[in-house]
């Protein structure tokens, strides 16, 4: 396990994103996957293309959620930065809303093992 002891310190800031509840994780980091026709309409405000949203969510109000964008993911894979601007985002556009958590020990180890390998880096698309 010492042979792995520096490469704890590249995984350590690792995360990945899991679904959450309806009862939401406002003021948390989350994706949002929207659907095709969430691309369409919101794209005026975050540009043509867009796939995912990443940010801290708001508010879960209503039938929007508020989220102070940090990027967008395009279609095309390109990403966009932002400085935490915030967009409502209509809940029936949205495919998939997830919050980004830390990954659990056993994924770290995981990826222990392949970096060792060289095969995988954390934070990888």
């Amino acid at each position: 396990m010492r042979r792995f002891a520096p490469l704890l310190g590249l995984v350590s800031g690792c995360y990945g994103y899991y679904p959450i509840s309806e009862s939401g994780p406002a003021g948390r980091d989350v994706q949002m996957t929207l659907t095709d026709s969430g691309a369409v309409v919101l794209a005026r405000q975050v540009g043509p293309f867009a796939d995912e949203l990443n940010g801290r969510l708001v508010s879960m109000s209503g039938n929007d959620y508020v989220l102070a964008m940090s990027s967008v993911h395009q279609r095309d894979g390109n990403e966009t930065s932002w400085r935490g601007e915030r967009v409502a985002v209509p809940r029936p556009l949205v495919a998939r809303l997830e919050e980004a958590l830390a990954l659990r020990a056993a994924a770290i180890g995981a990826r222990i093992v392949l970096l060792e390998g060289g095969l995988q880096s954390c934070g990888a698309r």
